[in-house]
């Protein structure tokens, strides 16, 4: 097998693994708990109006709205094309395009992650070229140690203790918990 083979072949099988991990990303959010038309009517209930006739009238409109009344296949078709046009709807919070939503987060979220993505460099290659240096020492098994450790722990528990400890909680106050705003939410 050439090498334009092999790459031809690989290309091509990008879009049967597309359709199949969109498809049970979709099986996965069509099958929890819950849709759009039963969160209507509970919060129609917490506000006190509701009766038979209008619960049913409210679900089916809203089953139509959502287009939770067509098969599934139809929806798949549907909600595969808006994902690749990135067309996500509207917040059922405030009914706002949801791209916008996103849009207006994603310079802060870029920002997080080119910091952590720094601060893990700058502690992991050091930690790493010593181990190198040092294999087999009591320092490289502490080392190791202590980074399994931390590897099992899950990073949002880390993030708290974190929070707690450097970020002004009972301990140390080194970074500040609050202020970091995306522009156009203060």
């Amino acid at each position: 097998m050439t090498l334009r083979e092999y790459l031809i072949r690989r290309l091509l099988l990008i879009i049967p693994t597309f359709l199949g991990i969109t498809l049970i990303t979709f099986l996965v959010i069509q099958l929890a708990p819950g849709n759009p038309a039963a969160m209507k009517l509970r919060m129609g209930g917490q506000q006190g109006f509701i009766g038979d006739k209008v619960t049913t009238e409210i679900v089916e409109q809203t089953r139509a709205l959502y287009g939770l009344d067509k098969p599934i296949w139809q929806r798949y078709v549907i909600w595969l094309r808006r994902v690749v046009t990135l067309d996500f709807g509207n917040s059922y919070k405030d009914h706002r395009p949801v791209m916008d939503k996103i849009w207006e987060r994603l310079p802060i979220t870029v920002e997080l992650n080119l910091i952590s993505i720094f601060l893990v460099y700058l502690i992991a290659v050091p930690v790493g070229v010593y181990s190198a240096v040092h294999q087999g020492s009591i320092g490289d098994r502490i080392t190791t140690i202590v980074l399994f450790v931390l590897y099992s722990l899950p990073n949002f528990w880390v993030a708290v203790l974190l929070i707690m400890f450097l970020g002004g909680g009972d301990f140390l106050d080194v970074f500040p918990v609050y202020g970091i705003v995306s522009s156009g939410m203060a």
